[in-house]
Formats: structure tokens, C-alpha cells, sequence
């Protein structure tokens, strides 16, 4: 039941070279970024901050595919499923000792830790409850012992699924893994929908948004998608690979990212059409500051290359059949994540549009040192599921 060629040495060899200069630009980038912690400690950590939502919800956007995958049992996830699996694997530890310097730069980041600002703000003061460190500490050791739990169970049934010795066993694992992974997609989206509030939303603290979490969680799951398509798709000539990644896989793959950037454009209009028709201070003030100071071009090339682009190139059936275009229409979308994420973030510090070297310094450092964790943690299985009767069904057809 095992297909041929599980683990060639030649995609081996690719990903521990790959491996090996994203921990040395993760190993650069963090030490620039610590430069920065002596000469701007305030701008340092709000850059750290940035390039920690990126990241950290790059891994959590590869659980939220992983349980997507097990839950519908689609052929389109077979040959992704286990960079899924690898990138969800990063939260714990990585992205647990990574939020440290998080805590660390809390009142660099966040107006509502400090005391004097609870005291002089009705509004910050009438949210204390929620926005405490205490309480902020408490929900990320939730938060990240539930997405923690699980990726255990997703990794250890899929490896119990390498395992197996009978057909019939292997489609008994398979099937019985719905049900922990159905079962964990409500409590999963909403720790996402929680951590982005307690992230992202209360960095301005007078506002809020109920769509906030949605356009996040959807967010997170495309940045998801893209990568894992892109990554299969420049391995698509070298084993376990060849002559496996057909047209059949492209068009999913293609028609799911156009579903899930339509969806979130659909969700971010949704938010800006409201708020604008409510017309209130509260409200605007949200649009306000990234429509000025320089923001507002970054706002056009995310409605530019967030939707139209992506529309058009994902829409076009030429873009499935030739896979150099998927490719092209996969780095558009990861590009643009990282504008969006730095759109969504930095104007709660800055109203004015600037990127600082530390803004770049934590991101290439985290990044770095992201792609060296899944690299590592997608070396010790086999990069193709075994005993997986639908990959086995498409090896056999082709």
C-alpha cells in the first residue's frame, strides 16, 4: 500500500539546504533585530510584533488546513497535507518561546498595559477586565494547548496511518480521524477569532470590529495555501513527486485559493461597508489612520493585489494547466499577505507609513527560523501520506 520512492534523497537533500539558509537568515535577522532592542526598544518590539502575527499565524493557519484535509478527505490535500502538518507542528515550542519577547515588550506594544493609561481612559479602563496581563497570559496558555492538543492527535494518526499494515486498517485510521478533527474546528476558530482580538484588535483598544477575527482566520488559512502549493509545486519534478502532480491537483488547488481570497474580500468589504454606513467615530477611526499619512497607497495595493490580481489569474483555467502561473499566482498572494498583515498592524503605532530595519530584521529572523522548524519536523515522516487509498487511487490513474 506504500508508494514507491517515499522519501528520495534528492528532495532530502533540497530541504536540508533550504533548511540551512533559513536558520542563517534567521540566526541574521534576529541578531539585527536585537541590535535594535539597544538603539529604538520601542520600534524593535513593534516590529518583533508584526512579524510574530505573520508567522505564528502562518503555523496556525497550517493547523486550520490540516483539520480542513482530514475532515473532508479530498484527494487535493494528500500531497499538501504534510506541510500542513509540519507547519502546524511550529506552535509548540517554537512559537511558544517566540512570544516570549511579546511579554517582554508589552508596553511597547499594547497602550492598555499601562496603568496610567487605564486611569486616564474611560473606555480602556471599562475593558480592564479583559485587558489585563494576567488574563492575557492565561488565554495564550490556552490558546496554544489547544492548537497544541490538536496537532498531536492530526500527527499521531496520520503516523499510525504510515503504519499500518492492512488496506482495511489504514481507511479505519483515516475515517476514524474525522471526528477529532471535525470536532475541533468550532474550538479552533474560536481561539483563532480570540487571539487576533487580543493580537491585533486591541492595539487600538476604543475599537472593534465582529468581523475582525473572521478576516484573520481566513487570512491565515490562504497565507497556508499558498505556501504549501507553492512548495509542492517547485518540488513537482523530484520524487515522491514526479509524475504525480497533475491537472487534476493544480485546479483544486487553484480553485480553492481563488475560493478563499474571494472569501476574505467578501469579509473585508463586509467590514468597511458597514462601518462606513454607520458613519461612527468609534468606527472610522480604524479606516482613518490607514488612509492617511501615507497609508492610503498601501490600501490600493492590497485591494489591487489582494482581489483583482488574484481574481483574474486564479478565475483563468490557463493558470491551472500551466503550473509556472500557479506559481506566480501563489507568490502574489503570500507577497500581499505580508503587506496586508504589516496594513493591519502598523498603523496602531505609526500614522504615519514607514518600515524600519527592525520591522525587517524580526521578520526575516522569525521567518527564518520558521522555515528551519517545518523544514526539520517534514524530514522525519515520509512527505507523501502512506496507505492513503485516494493518493494511491491517483498514482494508480496516472
Amino acid at each position: 500500500m506504500s508508494l514507491p520512492n517515499v522519501q528520495a534523497e534528492q528532495v532530502r537533500s533540497v530541504i536540508q539546504r533550504a533548511r540551512g539558509t533559513a536558520l542563517t537568515l534567521g540566526i541574521i535577522g534576529l541578531v539585527l533585530w536585537g541590535i535594535g532592542l539597544f538603539n529604538q526598544r520601542e520600534l524593535a518590539f513593534q516590529g518583533y510584533h508584526f512579524a510574530y502575527i505573520f508567522w505564528a499565524g502562518l503555523s496556525i493557519g497550517c493547523l486550520g488546513m490540516t483539520l480542513l484535509v482530514h475532515v473532508v478527505r479530498g484527494k487535493w490535500g494528500q500531497p499538501l497535507v504534510r506541510i500542513f502538518e509540519a507547519g502546524a507542528q511550529t506552535i509548540v515550542p517554537m512559537m511558544v518561546i517566540l512570544f516570549i519577547p511579546i511579554l517582554l515588550g508589552m508596553h511597547a506594544i499594547f497602550e492598555w498595559s499601562h496603568a496610567e493609561a487605564v486611569q486616564k481612559d474611560p473606555i480602556i479602563a471599562s475593558k480592564a477586565w479583559y485587558l489585563n496581563l494576567p488574563f492575557f497570559v492565561v488565554r495564550f496558555v490556552l490558546y496554544f494547548a489547544l492548537w497544541s492538543f490538536m496537532t498531536y492527535l492530526m500527527v499521531r494518526s496520520s503516523t499510525q496511518q504510515d503504519a499500518a499494515k492492512e488496506p482495511v486498517e489504514a481507511e479505519l485510521i483515516s475515517r476514524q480521524r474525522m471526528t477529532p478533527a471535525a470536532l475541533s474546528i468550532p474550538v479552533y476558530v474560536l481561539a483563532v477569532t480570540f487571539f487576533t482580538v487580543d493580537m491585533a484588535m486591541s492595539l487600538q483598544p476604543h475599537w472593534f470590529s465582529t468581523m475582525y477575527g473572521v478576516i484573520f482566520l481566513v487570512g491565515f488559512g490562504l497565507t497556508a495555501m499558498a505556501l504549501a502549493t507553492l512548495l509542492v509545486l517547485l518540488w513537482r519534478d523530484i520524487p515522491p513527486y514526479k509524475g504525480l502532480i497533475h491537472f487534476e491537483f493544480r485546479r483544486d488547488w487553484g480553485n480553492l485559493l481563488f475560493t478563499m481570497t474571494v472569501f476574505w474580500s467578501y469579509v473585508s468589504f463586509s467590514q468597511l461597508l458597514i462601518i462606513y454606513s454607520g458613519n461612527l467615530p468609534e468606527e472610522t477611526s480604524f479606516y482613518l489612520r490607514r488612509n492617511s499619512g501615507g497609508w492610503h497607497p498601501v490600501s490600493w495595493l492590497i485591494v489591487i493585489f489582494h482581489f483583482f490580481v488574484p481574481f483574474f489569474l486564479l478565475l483563468a483555467p490557463r493558470t491551472k494547466r500551466i503550473p509556472q502561473q500557479l506559481i506566480l499566482g501563489a507568490v502574489i498572494l503570500l507577497a500581499i499577505r505580508v503587506v496586508e498583515i504589516f496594513w493591519e498592524i502598523k498603523p496602531a503605532f505609526s500614522e504615519t507609513f514607514s518600515v524600519s530595519l527592525w520591522d525587517v530584521a524580526a521578520f526575516v529572523g522569525l521567518g527564518g527560523l520558521w522555515f528551519w522548524a517545518m523544514f526539520g519536523y517534514l524530514l522525519k515522516r515520509p512527505l507523501l501520506p502512506q496507505n492513503e487509498p485516494r493518493l494511491l487511487e491517483v498514482a494508480h490513474e496516472h
